[in-house]
């Protein structure tokens, strides 16, 4: 700790406020502070770190390139200060609040009756949903970027950096065309025949059924590769072409689509559906407060 620069975290908040405002007025009312008081702080911050860090051109004030370089390591820095002393207060409802969760699109799909829910009854709660565009982004839920990640794993995985809590495993189906396949009967070998969809979330190139065929020493044929699980099934409509999904959502857009569920030929790993979060945050109130409720309405649901 002692390397650790003397500067006033004021100083750092204003200059954080400053940043985001670009006005010194906007920013002495934000912090409760006189205009003449905000300057002389600004000039104290200034001649702290040898920099003018704002420039003011057409009544606005322009980060320097220091400062903006000063901003990528400040910011998250205070937000992760700010969480940190939030986390010693009581997480009230009522105030406004909100989550930021990172899901794809089938495990959205899975949160919707909770978060119609949550926000049914707590009006001043928000959540914003955020592609998940890799299996587990620890990087952004460590910098508070998000609160929780809604994801899938195939297998028991254990974390140093994640906490995390098992909601429900699925298993998968496969489906077809009737009107191109009306009697199919999808035998391991018709299965290798035909053409195939793949659901890749992270535009990986193999998936759990391609994985399962490998160490059979097998392959399928992908012709079509989607990261995007709810409309996989359209890709099928009209081609003798198979896609192998979660049976969950197979099982209630199958009949709207005229498609057929099969289970597959071999033997594929469930999946498992996890709330993961970083684990510094494990007894904040927040996250604990919203684990809370989502048990609560799985439990009665």
């Amino acid at each position: 700790m002692s390397n650790i620069p003397n500067i006033d975290l004021n100083l750092l908040k204003l200059f954080a406020v400053l940043y985001e405002t670009g006005s010194v007025t906007q920013t002495a009312r934000v912090l409760h502070m006189s205009q003449s008081a905000c300057s002389h702080a600004l000039t104290r911050l200034r001649e702290r770190l040898n920099d003018e860090l704002f420039v003011r051109v057409n009544n606005k004030m322009l980060a320097t390139d220091y400062a903006h370089r000063l901003a990528d390591e400040v910011l998250p820095a205070l937000k992760v200060i700010s969480q940190g002393l939030k986390e010693s207060k009581e997480f009230d409802p009522a105030d406004k609040h909100q989550f930021t969760i990172a899901a794809t699109d089938y495990t959205a799909w899975c949160l919707k009756p909770f978060l119609s829910y949550l926000l049914k009854k707590f009006s001043n709660i928000s959540v914003q949903i955020i592609q998940l565009e890799q299996r587990l982004p620890i990087q952004a839920l460590k910098e508070l970027q998000l609160d929780i990640v809604c994801g899938f794993a195939h297998k028991q995985e254990k974390s140093e950096s994640l906490a995390q809590l098992n909601w429900f495993e699925g298993e998968y189906v496969t489906l077809s065309c009737q009107h191109m396949s009306p009697n199919l009967s999808l035998t391991i070998n018709t299965f290798l025949e035909r053409s195939h969809v793949l659901i890749a979330p992270w535009n990986e190139s193999r998936g759990i059924v391609d994985k399962t065929l490998a160490q059979q020493k097998k392959a399928r044929r992908v012709i079509l590769s989607t990261p995007h699980m709810l409309s996989a099934p359209i890709c099928v409509q009209n081609t003798d072409w198979l896609l192998t999904m979660p049976a969950k959502y197979a099982e209630e857009i199958a009949p709207r689509l005229k498609l057929t569920i099969h289970p597959p030929p071999l033997k594929i790993p469930n999946y498992h559906v996890k709330l993961y979060w970083y684990r510094t945050r494990q007894h904040d109130p927040k996250l604990q407060w919203f684990i809370e409720q989502f048990r609560r309405f799985h439990t009665l649901s």
